[in-house]
């Protein structure tokens, strides 16, 4: 694999010492940076970092080679280093590793190691060319500036984020908790990258309330970035903010806090935006609030399986029936996130506005309804839908990578797709204008499909129609339809227009000495003798090698070279007529390649105009997704009754499924329904065996409610759904070892967080809280923590448990609800084995289980028979030592009591032992089981007579238990 790589080589010694030395003595960076150095025709990488190249791009070591230091050189180096050289295609690759998945940073250098371009997680811009990618999602990157107060306990966070991708700059301020988890949400409601976060680690009081945001941050797969602390000033940020939006009067409203400036004076700084003239004007200010969308914590976005994780944490385990319900890794298949379930679309903008609506569910029935109502209608208007998405909606181009590639490098091909995606503007106009005609189509449907998309479809046509009359006068269409050739039009340019004619007329020279050539040699034109435009030679011709014979009998052709393909040979005549050509081709292209600047310049002036017309597009795109999502789902899903905030609150869902598991090969889902209101109760405790539901049921709820208020419909036969503003997830345990968090310590956090940020409005999903801890805490935990959910906070709640004794909650407080899954135990002698059989029906009803089935499962899953019987024993003992201590604690025997009975009973056994070693048992087990039986009667019989005798109260509550 080595053999073919290009080797690292330097013109002479002195160039490979100061190579080398030059890389010695870079400053120290963290582990986290990745340095590529940019030699031209291919990248190379040195010492660590090639190493991280070899095993996480090649996946071998045998791409790594020596690098060739001279005694001189060596000296500087601590050790042996080694270097692996990269193609550009493969560099993509890399970048795309280190910024994307792994949130690393990259710098790219020179061959003197000069910084050529750097980029990081929310910073792609310089390398987005390299990287040859569509995003799936825009790149975002934040800002905070931070005020405690630690007597108020709460924290102000100004807030400044960029989308230098779609030119946006937003800015807010966050009053947060001691969680932050308002600060939570706005990372995963703007899907943040990357995060500026002051340096204050000189500050002992702040540094640990940074620590905690910095966790945060990461929670929320983001990359925190240290900057200095007087970066975030305020100074001159407005005036910054003008040359960059082009408009004084865009920053006159509204008015920003001083905290939200720094934050984003910073952030402008790190981006260098001020920097490119190219920039100027085109940013507009944006806003944003948290409390238009939902809010989502991280725990949420993997419990409801948003979106793809980057590693598979699923598993297959041997000879286990289908128990996929119990949990959403327990079965593999393409689609396992929702992101996936309903990505249908079609163009990258509509890909990347479902990815933003995921992360941001509406609270607004308005704006929810509007959606189900144009989802509604694409389904009935199934002709419609299936011509938008085969013949029209998967030729848009992604509008703002053109523009962006117009920016840098743009040709006429870039143009030529711009004005393709114009001329499909009026048919889809003209399309959806048409299915309106139907009569059965009410006024409100109607006025909504014109306010949604044909006005705003409509209202950019003019300016289309300029551009593509601009591109008609100037491009060579004809050209361009019949050859697949982009050139500017010769009739455009006087001069262009005379190159061309004198082009043309050399042309028809160098076709007849061919085919005079042809006749000469007495080959066939054009299957024989190949006239070639060689990138060397210019103009000339060729025969196979096969066929040279023929041409050294003729003294007037010129051999050029040979090679495989055959040989290059030309006339005096032709050299001179190609030589020629050769510069009137290029002053030609000269002259087009000024003509092609401008007409980019020109097209770049419509970007506001494209860009508007593709976020239609892709709203069309998105809810035509959706439609057929909804449609082609194994059993169609529903419209569902939206109640606004504060409405009334009530969820009920009829024979609701699971939408991702419903899609697994191989599974008949069972469906369940559930219902939250006031009256009936709004927390559920759900208990029941291991993988017998309990998570599937929990979390499709969330899942439902998200769906609907995305503007989809849902996977049930009924559904009314009251909107809620946050989902709150608690589910499943995981540590971090290598940040020092415990399994328990997440679940705190992640609870801790819940507590902050649940109001009555919200859904709240908890699944086995407090196993993290030992069963008494846990269980004390999860009471204490449910009973403060259901009585003080009094949202949506389920909440999924072993822990049977919560149950009793229900009897304390009138909105809680006990509900279980059910499963079917067959004793072994009925089923004719030695153990019990178990049948998960992953039905879920009212009412309490009664047991974990832990150990069925156990079977279940082919544990060995032996460890099965002994933890049948084990658990009986516990049970039987529980119960009665419980009957202990139910006698109300004082502590003394207790004390003097035990030592009563011990002398009573010992007794009864010395008895039955004089009667000659010394082994018992001999005994017949009738003998055993009659020597215990006569033990009771004894511990009776003694408990009357000495009034014992200890041991006349034994002697009525056992007798």
């Amino acid at each position: 694999m080595s053999s073919s790589r290009p080797e690292l080589k330097f013109s002479d010694v002195s160039e490979e010492r100061g190579f080398y030395r030059r890389f010695v003595n870079l400053p120290e960076k963290p582990f986290t940076t990745i340095r590529i150095v940019d030699k031209g025709e291919y990248y190379t990488v040195i010492g660590e970092d090639a190493n991280f190249v070899a095993e996480n791009i090649y996946h071998t070591h045998s791409v790594l080679k020596d690098c060739k230091v001279d005694p001189v050189a060596a000296k500087e180096f601590k050790g042996p280093q080694k270097y692996v050289t990269v193609s550009p295609q493969v560099v993509s690759n890399l970048l795309k590793t280190c910024l994307l998945e792994l949130n690393y940073k990259v710098e790219i250098y020179d061959k003197q190691w000069k910084l050529l371009k750097s980029a990081s997680p929310g910073n792609i811009e310089q390398v987005q060319d390299i990287m040859n990618l569509s995003m799936d999602s825009s790149v975002v990157m934040a800002s905070l500036k931070l005020q405690f107060n630690s007597q108020e306990g709460y924290c102000v966070i100004g807030v400044s984020f960029v989308d230098t991708s779609d030119y946006k700059i937003g800015m807010l301020d966050i009053i947060d908790n001691e969680v932050f988890s308002n600060l939570e949400s706005f990372l995963i409601q703007l899907g943040v990258r990357e995060c500026l976060v002051p340096d204050v680690s000189k500050n002992e009081n702040v540094a640990a309330e940074v620590k905690k945001i910095t966790g945060v941050i990461e929670r929320c797969g983001s990359v925190a970035t240290f900057v200095k602390s007087q970066d975030f000033s305020e100074k001159d940020v407005e005036l910054d903010l003008a040359k960059l939006v082009g408009d004084e009067l865009a920053l006159s409203l509204p008015k920003h806090s001083n905290l939200a400036l720094g934050a984003c004076r910073a952030l402008l700084g790190y981006l260098q935006l001020l920097s490119e003239q190219d920039q100027m004007g085109k940013y507009e200010i944006v806003q944003h609030s948290l409390e238009e969308f939902i809010k989502l914590d991280a725990s949420a976005i993997k419990a409801l399986n948003l979106f793809p994780q980057n590693q598979s944490r699923s598993f297959t385990t041997p000879n286990v029936p289908n128990v996929s319900f119990g949990g959403l890794d327990s079965n593999r298949s393409k689609i396992s996130s929702l992101f996936q379930l309903l990505n249908n679309c079609k163009t990258n903008a509509g890909v990347r506005l479902l990815n933003e609506w995921l992360k941001q569910p509406l609270t607004d029935v308005d704006k929810i309804t509007k959606r189900h109502i144009l989802v509604e209608y694409l389904i009935d208007q199934l002709e419609l839908r299936q011509m938008l998405q085969s013949d029209y909606l998967p030729s848009i181009p992604d509008v703002r990578r053109l523009t962006k590639k117009l920016l840098r490098s743009g040709n006429l091909e870039d143009v030529l797709k711009i004005y393709q995606f114009c001329k499909q503007i009026p048919e889809i106009t003209q399309l959806l204008d048409s299915f309106l005609n139907d009569d059965q189509i009410s006024e409100e449907v109607k006025n909504l499909i014109r306010m949604v998309w044909l006005e705003p479809l409509l209202a950019q046509t003019d300016p289309l129609s300029n551009l593509k009359e601009m591109v008609e006068t100037t491009v060579d269409l004809q050209v361009y339809e019949e050859c697949n050739e982009y050139m500017i039009k010769v009739e455009f340019n006087e001069e262009l227009a005379s190159i061309r004619q004198k082009l043309d007329a050399l042309r028809d020279q160098i076709n007849a000495i061919h085919l005079d050539s042809a006749e000469d040699l007495g080959f066939d034109p054009e299957k024989k003798l190949k006239l070639e435009n060689h990138h060397i030679h210019g103009w000339c011709m060729r025969l196979t090698r096969n066929d040279a014979k023929e041409l050294r009998k003729h003294k007037q052709y010129l051999e050029l070279s040979t090679v495989k393909a055959g040989i290059y040979f030309s006339t005096r005549q032709l050299k001179e007529i190609a030589s020629e050509t050769a510069v009137l081709q290029k002053e030609y292209e000269r002259q087009q390649s000024a003509l092609v600047k401008e007409i980019v310049s020109i097209t770049l002036t419509y970007s506001p105009v494209l860009e508007r017309l593709s976020l239609v597009l892709a709203n069309l795109d998105v809810l035509c997704s959706f439609a057929h999502a909804s449609s082609y789902a194994p059993i169609p899903y529903v419209r569902p009754t939206m109640w606004a905030l504060n409405d009334k609150r009530k969820t009920r869902l009829v024979n609701s499924r699971h939408p991702v598991l419903e899609m697994q090969d191989d599974v008949a889902f069972i469906s369940n329904d559930v219902l939250l209101d006031d009256e009936a109760g709004n927390f559920l405790i759900i208990t029941g065996p291991n993988m017998g539901g309990k998570s599937t049921y929990i979390r499709q709820v969330g899942v439902i409610s998200l769906m609907a208020q995305i503007g989809c419909f849902v996977p049930c036969e009924e559904a009314e759904i009251a909107v809620v503003d946050a989902i709150l997830c608690r589910v499943g345990a995981g540590d971090s070892q290598l940040k020092g968090v415990s399994t328990f310590m997440v679940e705190m956090l992640e609870t801790a967080s819940i507590l902050k940020n649940a109001t009555r409005n919200s859904l709240i999903i908890v699944d086995e809280l407090g196993r993290g801890t030992s069963t008494y805490d846990g269980f004390g935990l999860a009471w204490a923590i449910a009973e403060h959910i259901a009585g003080k906070i009094g949202c949506f709640a389920l909440f999924a448990t072993h822990f049977h004794e919560l149950t009793a909650l229900a009897d304390k407080l009138p909105n809680v609800r006990n509900m279980h899954v059910v499963a079917h135990i067959e004793k072994g002698e009925q089923s004719r084995s030695d153990s019990d059989d178990i049948t998960l029906l992953y039905k879920v009803e009212p009412g309490i289980s009664d047991q974990s089935f832990g150990i069925h499962v156990a079977e279940v899953v082919q544990f060995p028979q032996k460890i099965i019987k002994m933890a049948k024993r084990k658990a009986d003992e516990l049970e039987s030592l529980k119960k009665f201590n419980g009957d202990i604690k139910r006698a109300k025997l004082t502590q003394e009591e207790l004390s003097e009975g035990s030592k009563a009973l011990k002398i009573l056994l010992k007794d009864w032992v010395r008895q039955l070693k004089e009667q000659g048992l010394e082994n018992p087990e001999k005994l017949s089981e009738q003998e055993s039986q009659e020597k215990i009667q006569e033990l009771l019989r004894s511990l009776t007579q003694k408990a009357t005798a000495s009034n014992d109260n200890y041991l006349k509550y034994l002697s009525e238990t056992l007798l």
